[in-house]
């Protein structure tokens, strides 16, 4: 198909022979500047907090560090797991959930059998689909013979994956969203990385928006998702402790998984496939024992209330299945972001699906976090310090532009602090914008991440409290 050769025009972002993704020279001058600014907004709010006596202002440090430490470890640490490997050339099953995406399998389907890894097994799960994606698998499959497909009532994301996961055989299998096309080589990159260190459990690919021309908001999520992706989980990558394993393109190590899959499909409730699957990656030993014997109770022995709470809350979901599978593997495995690894996707182009995706992504993000805190402290401390102030900052934002919008300027007439934190907020927005465009010279958006920065400070972080309000509500779907 004509999108299918358009792929490769769709990005121009390079690695060089060490793993290290490549930028202009430009690109590292404006990185430098980038860290001095978030350096002296930290500094001056330090400052005012102290002198004025207000911990709220003092703690409204919180954001930009975060920022801060990120991009540093992001910027100049990441190496991509799959440089300078060999596949192995074992048997890779590709699994793909499907509900009510008629328009997306044939695409979707014809880019995985060009996939350059010739050795794998496909195999498509119709999840009770009321459209025509039933049909419009069998002329898939009739033209591909390789394909398995399995057609099944409604019964949520996880039970399908769980499903496809049962009659699978390969060594290591590829999650793969049914609105997502994936790079011709993607599936090779993955193999290439968990050839070359079998310690990884898990992985996740670059994720690109496939409809990112098509208005002010996919625009707006463009550069938003190279942010998360290039920035974000390359620095979660550099120790090995990725949260959240997209659902778009991941993959992971049988034996990391197959020991949860069991009693994570028994579940009741559906709601978190793919971020819970990450977690089982990412939990420690006396974790996944706890994890079994909530299920089954195996042996009888007692479980420590917090840990069980939070794993039958996280287990039994499916809006955020990515980082609950993810969050299962990050002690006995690592967790890896595969730069080269690219997969194109579908994202809301309305602002009420936009929204609606938002708050049930926030809803699994508390739900897994709350189980990976139980243990994360245990790892790194610069990458725990990271990932505690990213859950701290899920609920303290509203707070703190509350404080810093409203409180400063009103109440202890200051209008300098609020200036200083927008430029704070905008001033980085340019520097991921430009750093994204130095990165991949294609890049049409890069311009527009300051605007998507306030749209994410000044909106989307109030939809914490939608999300908590309807924490029981059990979706999949944003559509």
């Amino acid at each position: 198909m004509s999108e299918l050769v358009q792929i490769k025009n769709k990005t121009n972002q390079k690695l060089m022979s060490n793993g290290k993704i490549y930028i202009e020279r430009k690109g590292w001058l404006i990185r430098i500047f980038a860290l001095i600014g978030i350096f002296f907004t930290m500094f001056y709010t330090s400052y005012l907090g102290i002198e004025l006596k207000q911990p709220l202002i003092l703690f409204s440090v919180i954001l930009p560090l975060h920022s801060f430490l990120i991009l540093l470890v992001g910027w100049f640490f990441y190496k991509n797991p799959a440089h300078g490997g060999l596949t192995d050339n074992v048997l890779i099953s590709v699994i793909v959930p499907v509900y009510n995406q008629q328009d997306m399998i044939d695409i979707v389907f014809d880019a995985i059998f060009r996939s350059s890894y010739n050795n794998i097994e496909v195999i498509a799960i119709n999840d009770g689909s009321t459209d025509n994606s039933l049909e419009e698998l069998k002329k898939v499959g009739k033209k591909y013979p390789r394909l398995t497909i399995l057609n099944k009532k409604n019964e949520g994301k996880r039970k399908a994956i769980a499903d496809g996961f049962k009659i699978s055989k390969g060594n290591y299998f590829v999650l793969i969203d049914s609105d997502s096309i994936i790079d011709k080589y993607a599936i090779e990159e993955f193999d290439k990385a968990f050839a070359r260190d079998n310690k990884v459990g898990s992985l996740v690919g670059h994720a690109k928006v496939w409809n990112a021309e098509k208005n002010i908001l996919t625009k707006f999520q463009d550069v938003w998702y190279d942010y998360f992706f290039n920035i974000r989980k390359t620095t979660e990558s550099t120790f090995g402790t990725v949260l959240c394993c997209s659902g778009c393109l991941a993959a992971y190590r049988r034996e990391a998984l197959a020991p949860f899959i069991p009693f994570w499909e028994k579940s009741k409730i559906h709601y978190g496939d793919d971020r819970e699957l990450t977690s089982y990656v990412i939990a420690p030993k006396w974790a996944k024992s706890e994890i079994e014997n909530l299920y089954v109770n195996k042996n009888g022995t007692s479980i420590p209330a917090l840990t069980k709470k939070t794993m039958k809350a996280m287990s039994e979901y499916d809006d955020a299945e990515d980082r609950a599978l993810t969050a299962q593997s990050l002690f006995n495995w690592t967790s890896k972001y595969v730069a080269s690894s690219v997969v194109y996707t579908d994202v809301p182009e309305k602002w009420n699906i936009f929204v609606k995706q938002q708050k049930r992504w926030k809803k699994g993000t508390t739900r897994v976090n709350f189980f990976v805190s139980t243990f994360f402290w245990k790892r790194n401390p610069l990458i725990s310090l990271i990932f505690y102030l990213d859950f701290m900052s899920m609920f303290s934002t509203p707070l703190i532009m509350v404080t810093l919008f409203v409180y400063v300027p009103i109440v202890l007439q200051d209008w300098t602090l609020p200036l200083v934190y927008l430029l704070g907020i905008i001033l980085p927005g340019l520097a991921h914008g430009s750093d994204y465009k130095f990165r991949d010279t294609k890049s049409k958006n890069w311009k527009f991440k300051p605007c998507m920065d306030l749209v994410t400070t000044f909106v989307t972080s109030w939809l914490i409290f939608p999300a908590i309000w309807s924490f029981k509500k059990n979706e999949w779907l944003t559509r």
